[in-house]
């Protein structure tokens, strides 16, 4: 009798571990079937990246988004897809793969945005990814990336305005190296300086420092819009303050184009010319105020001077205008407009004076 009650008992058992386990089969195989998708998916990924870095992009794209759903890391799947797709010029197929990640993450909607922008940027679509970059800015309006990637934007579309509007932003953020805005601020404020006019000018001006003021760069678009609107007095004031610190042949060129007393030009240029003695520039513009007042001799003098230190074209062309005002000196003038168009052609140079 015990022993059927024992057999009856583990025939029970047997029979509830054989229920049990056909129950827990589906559970196990769901199981093996999703860790065996996510392998799939990660090799997937793996051989997609691979594929990138060899450039081969149609492979890439394929292995990524096919798999994009089961991988653990979907973001990575989209993102790489963008890029596979943009590479291939399928900028549709780019934006869909950027869409789907916002659907499946939305919770990383700034990492997909600035993927979007950079990619926009380096598709050479710089108004999409301005939008682009100006929405996350409204989100995040210190962050170092976005700021860096709205100054490369307005850098390419040549959006002076902007950028200089940028500026402080860029200037204040600790995370950008200075070297990084700093050349960008100095193109943003010559650029400005040839364009802006009136009370915007002035008030661009007062932002440079003492020290850039004396600097051509900086000074000679300043001067042209001072001469440019008949404010000579203010130009030559500048100029002269520039030139007496440090002598360069563009801002004497400017100060050559002044309306100021011939007199009192050709007196501060005598002035410079003690410290410039074998300036050519400097020389020939003595030269060509001498002329103007019909001196001759003086003109002749200086010009003789200019080439003894290098012949050059503006004083061979001068030397003979001046030689063309006299008669017996008519044939000269003829070999010194030969020899200036020869040398003009040879060597092209920049004339500070009016021939």
């Amino acid at each position: 009798m015990l022993f059927i009650s024992l057999l009856c008992f583990l025939s029970f058992y047997i029979a509830l571990r054989t229920v049990l386990t056909v129950k827990r089969v589906p559970k196990n195989l769901s199981s093996w079937n999703s860790k065996r998708k996510q392998q799939r998916a990660t090799k997937a990924l793996n051989n997609g990246f691979l594929d990138s870095t060899e450039g081969n992009w149609q492979r890439s794209e394929k292995l990524l988004i096919k798999h994009a759903k089961q991988s653990e890391t979907p973001l990575l799947n989209y993102l790489s897809a963008a890029h596979a797709a943009q590479s291939q010029g399928a900028y549709n197929r780019r934006d869909d793969y950027l869409f789907k990640a916002g659907e499946a993450l939305p919770d990383q909607l700034h990492a997909i945005q600035l993927t979007r922008a950079k990619l926009q940027l380096a598709a050479g679509q710089v108004e999409q990814a301005l939008a682009s970059l100006q929405q996350l800015k409204t989100a995040t309006p210190g962050h170092p990336v976005v700021l860096s990637l709205l100054m490369k934007s307005h850098l390419k579309l040549n959006d002076w305005e902007a950028l200089y509007k940028l500026l402080p932003a860029l200037k204040n953020n600790r995370k950008i190296p200075q070297q990084e805005w700093q050349a960008v601020e100095q193109q943003t404020i010559i650029k400005l300086l040839h364009s802006q006019t009136g009370r915007a000018l002035e008030s661009l001006w007062k932002t440079v420092d003492k020290k850039q003021k004396l600097t051509a760069e900086y000074l000679r678009p300043y001067a042209q819009q001072l001469i440019d609107a008949a404010n000579d007095s203010s130009a030559e004031n500048l100029l002269v303050k520039a030139l007496s610190n440090q002598f360069e042949p563009s801002l004497l060129e400017l100060y050559c184009q002044l309306t100021t007393d011939p007199a009192k030009k050709l007196k501060q240029l005598t002035k410079w010319l003690k410290n410039y003695r074998d300036n050519t520039d400097l020389l020939n513009a003595i030269a060509q105020l001498y002329l103007a007042q019909a001196d001759l001799t003086q003109a002749i003098d200086h010009l003789e001077q200019s080439l003894a230190i290098a012949p050059n074209s503006p004083a061979l062309l001068l030397l003979g205008k001046t030689y063309e005002q006299q008669a017996s000196t008519k044939d000269k003038a003829h070999e010194c407009y030969k020899q200036g168009l020869e040398l003009s052609l040879a060597k092209p140079s920049t004339s500070l004076v009016d021939t």
